[in-house]
């Protein structure tokens, strides 16, 4: 998962730069929009998503009445073909939306429209003036990001694994690395993996969300880029200059994936698995607790690498659900982990009107 505003945020070198670009463009709002509500909209689509492919859609019937959906264009019908991961990261984008509306002193309502994965639009929600809600600043939005290497191996305190499973510890559930159920989840996502290296309409799926070149960045401004994928040096220049869609089929980038994937599995402090009720809105809730709980992991150096192979593998996914004895549908698998420094986000954001209808 990676991570709009007038211009769109592009890619993050520095947190001046941070918010200089991805601020820019708040004060013109949006037609039918005042500033606090344009700048919503941008803290709201900060959210994450599967391949950074940012599904959602706003209508804005008025100022406090918007409609929310998302884009058939932008699901991932191959990894994700009960739009499952789609509805949580829309979640995500619900949650950044509340808390934003709170900092501006507007109450939320959000009622759902549809039970069915595939029909829009999907929520209808209204804002009601109030007062300033105590919420986390909205700069955690900004900061938040995905974290795939240089994981420490460091075994989380207890206070840090509170601090992951909230108020969810029925349906949430932390595994150390070293544990019998955390060293199955890592062997399991490098099986998981190596099946979806190979298949070729995931693989075909993968290409058409990487943006390899500069020049693709700026013009879809989705998508995994080098810097997402935290490919570093000389292998970054090689990559953005020299591949093309065509590279993820070669059986040097498909091992390379997998070595990859090997090496990552092994690092970090555990492994987190949230699982819920099967429902539209079981799924944005999971997306609602998961982004709340992200924004605070950067004040504590904890990292975060979602790794859902193993549970967009049908096979994968209810044999693991039987090996650990889980009550309700597995939904999510992260990796979590010290990191030694935090990061500067460095993932690109669509266009505003891109997500308006």
């Amino acid at each position: 998962m990676l991570l709009m505003a007038g211009g769109g945020t592009m890619l993050f070198h520095s947190l001046n730069e941070l918010k200089t670009v991805g601020r820019q463009g708040l004060t013109l709002g949006v037609e039918g929009l005042d500033t606090d509500h344009a700048a919503i909209l941008y803290f709201a689509s900060l959210a994450p998503s599967g391949h950074n492919a940012q599904p959602w859609l706003v209508k804005i019937l008025n100022e406090n009445h918007w409609v929310l959906g998302t884009a058939k264009s932008r699901w991932l019908p191959v990894i994700d073909p009960e739009n499952r991961e789609m509805l949580i990261s829309l979640g995500a984008f619900l949650e950044n939306l509340i808390l934003t509306a709170g900092q501006y002193g507007y109450a939320v309502k959000s009622n759902l429209l549809t039970e069915n994965s595939r029909q829009q639009p999907v929520m209808d929600i209204t804002f009601k003036k109030g007062t300033v809600s105590r919420v986390p600043d909205c700069s955690s939005m900004e900061m938040r990001r995905t974290i795939r290497n240089n994981m420490l191996s460091k075994s989380l305190s207890p206070e840090d694994i509170d601090l992951l499973l909230g108020e969810q510890k029925e349906t949430w559930f932390y595994f150390s690395q070293q544990s019998p159920e955390g060293q199955y989840l890592a062997a399991k996502t490098v099986e998981a993996n190596k099946i979806q290296t190979y298949k070729e309409a995931a693989q075909t799926e993968l290409a058409k969300w990487i943006r390899w070149s500069n020049r693709d960045v700026m013009k879809f401004r989705n998508g995994l880029t080098a810097e997402t994928m935290e490919i570093e040096g000389f292998s970054r220049w090689y990559v953005k200059n020299f591949y093309a869609a065509k590279s993820v089929f070669e059986y040097d980038f498909r091992q390379a994936t997998i070595e990859k994937i090997k090496e990552q599995t092994a690092a970090g402090s555990g492994w987190l698995l949230i699982t819920s009720p099967t429902s539209t809105q079981g799924l944005i809730d999971v997306g609602r607790k998961l982004e709340r709980m992200w924004l605070t992991l950067r004040d504590y150096k904890i990292a975060i690498h979602p790794m859902n192979q193993l549970i967009e593998e049908g096979l994968f996914k209810q044999a693991a659900a039987e090996k650990l004895g889980m009550k309700h549908e597995l939904q999510l698998l992260l990796r979590v982990g010290y990191t030694a420094s935090y990061p500067m986000p460095v993932s690109p954001r669509m266009a505003r009107e891109t997500i308006l209808l």
